[in-house]
């Protein structure tokens, strides 16, 4: 499956276009700011950056986009999705559908912490003997 990630650099998508590729999916991916650290991440995982939402990109013909939560209306990437009727999902979504399927989830949210108790929480599971993932 090729995936085409709108919004691509950020942490959270930067960690689902990683956990795509090592999954065996193609993935692109544009951003309106790539730069190092992740940009160097991601293409170290050989996962192709476009710099900025050209509506040029519709032509990469993924089998999805996924669209970031700081990309909205108005975005001409995401305009041109929407008028050619293409597919697209949330981050969410995909991992949900793609990546969790039949795993258990700890979700961590707030303000302020995230990592920490993210951190803590993987720490906890790996000292209980138990195989946990973090993103």
């Amino acid at each position: 499956m090729h995936i085409h990630i709108l919004g691509i650099c950020g942490t959270f998508m930067g960690g689902l276009a990683a956990l795509a590729r090592e999954s065996g999916h193609k993935v692109t991916g544009c951003d309106a700011n790539v730069y190092p650290p992740m940009s160097d991440q991601l293409r170290a995982l050989g996962i192709e950056l476009i710099d900025g939402y050209g509506t040029d990109q519709v032509a990469l013909a993924p089998d999805v986009f996924v669209i970031g939560n700081a990309v909205s209306r108005g975005n001409p990437l995401m305009e041109a999705i929407l008028d050619d009727g293409l597919r697209y999902v949330s981050g969410p979504q995909w991992l949900a559908e793609h990546v969790l399927e039949g795993r258990h989830v700890l979700a961590v949210a707030g303000t302020h912490g995230k990592t920490t108790t993210t951190a803590m929480l993987a720490w906890i599971l790996e000292r209980a003997r138990l195989q946990a993932g973090f993103l």
